[in-house]
């Protein structure tokens, strides 16, 4: 906790008027929106003709904002806007502090709330944006992606364990189907029913995920054919979840399982499973980064290439 120097000019009052419209109405000078006022109009306005994270993933952002503020001693319940503004007892922005002391991850993900976008979707509701000044113009490390390590021995492991489930827990078994057949991750598990699976006018195996973490309404995915119709040979009805448990089976049980008698040491060791689709769809397709990425759901070939850059094969000369 760190004491704070108020930001001179703060105007106090009361929560703003919301017209039918939905714009801020405004009487005389411009007031100052309550903070918790400002997370509610990020997680419910759309922007128009914007690519824009999901209702989930902006609620998680709102979190982070939550933390940075609340570590600075800043309520979003009782603190207005202006206290974006504020600094350190060494006069350094709240933002860059945070940044110097934990780093950009966390950051990156809280200041989504500030993007060009959304700047100006706030403009247009007449919210004074110049108290985000310091964390629009805050400087973040590129992100860091690690190349993802295959490891035989491990995968081994992974399968022969992941198999034997096909017994003894179907409905882990189809948890792995789903993580390492399709690439999905444990949200995307929870919400798969068995209509998401289709075909396209070519015969192509599709998995529709609904609001997808890079954005939109939904994402069709192509899938590995065998895994597809695995997955859909338990089918039970169309409008049925593929895995119908309870969230902790997915979120708790699962890794734990996979830690336990798999050896996997990864901090999520269901995405685990998903980048070793990744890995194999990459490597039966000609090591072709695009098709991975479509299967993947990644919003850039270039996301996909960084993390499964991988040795080349060297072809026999002899």
């Amino acid at each position: 906790m760190y004491a704070l120097q108020n930001s001179e000019g703060i105007a106090q009052s009361d929560t703003p008027m919301i017209s039918d419209n939905g714009f801020i109405r405004f009487e005389g000078v411009r007031k100052q929106l309550p903070i918790s006022n400002l997370f509610e109009i990020y997680i419910t306005q759309t922007l128009v003709a914007k690519r824009q994270a999901n209702e989930r993933t902006k609620r998680n952002n709102v979190l982070r904002m939550e933390q940075i503020l609340k570590h600075y001693g800043i309520d979003p319940q009782d603190s207005d806007i202006s206290a974006f503004a504020s600094k350190t007892g060494a006069g350094i922005p709240i933002c860059d502090d945070w940044v110097a002391r934990r780093g950009s991850n966390e950051m990156r993900q809280a200041r989504s709330i500030f993007s060009k976008a959304w700047i100006k979707r706030y403009k247009q509701l007449g919210i004074d944006t110049s108290w985000f000044s310091n964390w629009i113009a805050l400087s973040l490390e590129g992100v860091q992606v690690t190349p993802f390590d295959a490891n035989r021995k491990e995968l081994d492991k992974i399968r022969e364990a992941c198999e034997a489930l096909k017994e003894s827990d179907p409905e882990m078994y189809l948890m792995y189907a789903l993580a390492y057949g399709l690439g999905l991750r444990s949200s995307e598990i929870q919400r798969a029913r068995f209509d998401d699976l289709h075909e396209d006018f070519d015969g192509n195996k599709l998995i529709r995920i609904h609001s997808p973490k890079s954005g939109g309404e939904y994402q069709d995915r192509p899938c590995d054919p065998s895994w597809w119709e695995l997955i859909n040979s338990h089918k039970t009805s169309n409008d049925a979840l593929i895995v119908p448990v309870q969230e902790d089976r997915i979120t708790r049980e699962f890794p734990s399982f996979l830690r336990r008698r798999c050896g996997v040491v990864d901090d999520r060791p269901v995405h685990r499973l998903r980048k070793y689709c990744g890995h194999r769809v990459m490597r039966k397709n000609g090591n072709n980064a695009f098709v991975a990425s479509k299967a993947l759901g990644h919003s850039s070939v270039e996301i996909t290439s960084r993390v499964y850059v991988g040795m080349p094969t060297i072809q026999r000369s002899f």
